[in-house]
């Protein structure tokens, strides 16, 4: 006899603004630690989350992993191919998922726990309208707090757009399509620690508004997830730690006096010194405690050794500025570091643009061709969307002076890629006015602080280098913060060793009228709403200063196109003809390329209205397209006169090719007046006739030979 499985789930709803937001757990995965189901309209995630309990002891960094794993069954698709229907590896939009939830909860960690921590988001149903981003957060942030995991939450994370001159909290999909801001926040009550955002021009102010009203909606929704847990019976894990001691800490200042420290203060302008200077010291410290760390009754470690050099590091940095105002490379907090731009670097790339920040160096890449060209967007969320503008970001480890090999795009690449795009992409003009497929790929060859946003900047000078009637020109800064316990301090354009040492990075991109992205993570747990208006103003001065900058170099765009780049010629047929030019099985349009220099030479893309897009690579290829196109299209009238050519011959009539690919027969009665018996015996293949048009019959055109 079998009996029904009973089991307790537990849940708790919440309708906030029209919205239900549903949390539930005791159904789904039972040897999870943590194990919540997240839903609001059709989007239901499960999120799980556990932690190693026996870590490596000798580790000196908390290992905490993302991983979204997209469920095309979410969507009611099947992924793949003929011959493999799995899902595999993670999309650019899953990657991103998984950082915009790293970010807001890494710093919720308790400092020096080193146990491995894994968060797995599997999404059950997506409806296209709330997007999984804020829920993977808000459900990651519930499930931690369930496991016991030592996590100082929660956290809640909102969606908040400007359209039509209304906020609206959490935006939906299709209202972000209209949307000047869409903005989105992560943080705990009375304050933020994430912020990623596209725009089209925003107003500061407006977003200002909508940063302040995130904040009062986070510090009224918070409560939501503890009034879950609430019901639950959590049993708090114990993390494993590996923190040196205060007496270690001042044993390593008497063995690395501030003299010695002085030197990485006395550099820090130069990336490959200060690295030495910091390794050499490093060594120095590790050897003077090498015996104290191999004893069997010592509970140093190498890990600790290491960690306190680089709090020791950090900290004299720090005080160092926030006594004296000037930071590592001798710059005041508000200054710009040197800039070199240049445009048309490389002679047979179609647009290039060099943008040169101290250290960092980034070379933009302009690619055009044709419509076909533009990415098919096919992933659990889209479906055959097309993308007509890409930005590709590579950072080598060269770039940073590591001896490693490249080993396939990393979540970094992808994520700093995406920022740039989302960047550029409100002044990218339509397909209307400019049909190109547009790439871009910033090849990063030297990284020293703020490769994102130099990306930014060297891909508006490839842009508009490359002919590309931009909306406006684009710049972007990083900005950072140094603290201690009595004050804040903003930095303008941070270098390496400010990011390595800092509490924040805050990336601001746009054009001389608004923003048009924003990204920023922190160390922190909190930051206060009013610092982060302060650093939306600085941010944005600084930014305007690096935009004036670049406009010296190149001002708009150039006057045409690259001679290495393709031209396209836009032509209008019926939109009835199409099929007809384009041939049975393509067998038209394919003989039209052939005839017009081959398909290496010409591309022919087609809309559904008739608007014919011809890519070539020089005026003589896509006047001949355009030319064997309109002989397949044009309707001749009764009286024309064209030449043709013989292509078959039969007793009762000459079959004659008059437009391009269209045969039509001249009865033998309309070869003379006078009677044939058999008109093959007067023409060959090959021959060429003369033929007046005389109307049509039943849709066939009547032909005579011309006098």
């Amino acid at each position: 006899m079998i009996t029904k499985k009973e089991f307790k789930e537990i849940t708790h709803t919440t309708n906030w603004q029209g919205k239900d937001i549903h949390f539930s757990t005791g159904k789904f995965a039972p040897h999870s630690e943590g194990a919540v189901t997240i839903s609001m309209w059709g989007t239901s995630l499960l999120v799980t989350a556990i932690m190693e309990k026996d870590p490596d002891p000798s580790r000196d960094f908390m290992p905490l992993a993302i991983d979204f794993r997209e469920s095309w069954y979410a969507a009611g698709k099947i992924w793949g191919g003929r011959f493999n229907k799995r899902e595999w590896r993670p999309s650019d939009e899953a990657v991103l998922y998984c950082r915009l939830t790293d970010r807001p909860l890494r710093p919720m960690f308790p400092k020096g726990m080193i146990n491995d921590t894994v968060i797995t988001i599997s999404p059950l149903s997506l409806d296209r309208e709330i997007s999984p981003g804020e829920l993977s957060i808000i459900g990651s942030s519930a499930a931690l707090m369930m496991a016991g995991i030592p996590f100082e939450g929660p956290v809640w994370a909102v969606r908040i757009g400007y359209v039509d001159g209304e906020y609206i909290t959490h935006m939906t999909d299709s209202q972000a399509e209209h949307a000047i801001l869409d903005l989105h926040l992560a943080g705990k009550k009375w304050s933020i620690n994430m912020i990623e955002a596209g725009a089209n021009e925003c107003d500061p102010e407006i977003l200002k508004e909508a940063m302040k009203k995130g904040q009062i909606i986070i510090d009224e929704i918070c409560d939501i997830q503890e009034e879950f847990l609430a019901k639950l019976t959590i049993t708090q894990q114990q993390p494993t730690k590996n923190i040196y001691t205060p007496e270690m800490m001042e044993q390593a200042k008497s063995i690395i006096s501030h003299d010695k420290l002085k030197k990485l203060q006395e550099i820090g302008a130069d990336k490959k010194q200060f690295d030495a200077v910091y390794s050499e010291l490093s060594k120095e410290l590790a050897d003077a405690l090498a015996d104290e760390v191999a004893s069997s009754d010592s509970e140093r470690t190498s890990s600790k050794v290491k960690s306190c050099f680089f709090d020791m590091m950090k900290y004299f940095l720090r005080d160092h500025f926030l006594e004296t105002g000037v930071r590592v490379d001798g710059r005041w907090a508000e200054d710009i570091r040197q800039i070199y731009c240049e445009t048309h670097t490389v002679p047979k790339a179609h647009g290039t643009g060099f943008f040169w920040r101290w250290d960092t160096q980034v070379l933009s890449f302009l690619t055009l061709w044709g419509p076909s060209d533009a990415q098919l967007l096919d992933n659990m969320e889209y479906d055959g969307e097309e993308k007509r503008f890409i930005h590709h970001y590579k950072m080598p480890p060269f770039s940073n002076n590591e001896a490693r090999m490249i080993r396939g795009t990393n979540r970094r690449e992808t994520g700093h890629g995406r920022l740039a795009e989302k960047a550029l992409l409100p002044m990218i003009p339509n397909k209307d006015e400019f049909p190109y497929t547009i790439r871009l790929v910033s090849e990063v060859l030297g990284s020293w602080g703020s490769t994102s946003m130099a990306s930014v900047c060297g891909s508006t000078l490839a842009l508009m280098s490359g002919w590309v009637p931009m909306k406006a020109p684009v710049s972007g800064i990083a900005m950072g913060m140094l603290s201690n316990d009595d004050k804040q301090v903003i930095l303008t354009d941070i270098k390496g060793t400010e990011d390595f040492i800092g509490d924040m990075d805050f990336k601001l991109t746009g054009t001389s009228t608004g923003i048009t992205a924003i990204q920023m993570d922190t160390k922190l747990k909190w930051i206060t709403i009013d610092k982060l208006l302060e650093m939306v103003d600085r941010s944005n001065s600084g930014r305007q200063d690096i935009l004036e900058y670049m406009l010296q170099t190149i001002d708009k765009p150039a006057a045409k196109v690259s001679e290495n780049a393709p031209s396209i010629m836009t032509h209008k047929i019926k939109a009835e003809q199409v099929r007809k030019v384009i041939g049975p099985g393509g067998s038209m349009i394919t003989k039209i390329i052939e005839e017009a220099g081959g398909s290496d030479k010409v591309n022919i893309d087609f809309e559904d209205d008739g608007t014919i897009f011809i890519t070539a690579k020089d005026s003589a290829a896509w006047t001949k397209a355009r030319e064997l196109i309109q002989n397949v299209v044009r309707e001749p009238k009764k009286g024309d006169v064209m030449e043709g050519k013989v292509t078959r011959t039969e007793a009762y009539g000459i079959f004659v090719e008059i437009k391009w690919g269209n045969v039509w027969l001249v009865h033998v009665k309309n070869l003379w007046q006078g009677f044939i018996e058999d008109a093959s015996t007067l023409f060959k293949v090959g021959d060429t006739m003369k033929v007046e048009v005389m109307g049509m019959d039943k849709g066939k055109l009547q032909l005579k030979k011309a006098e």
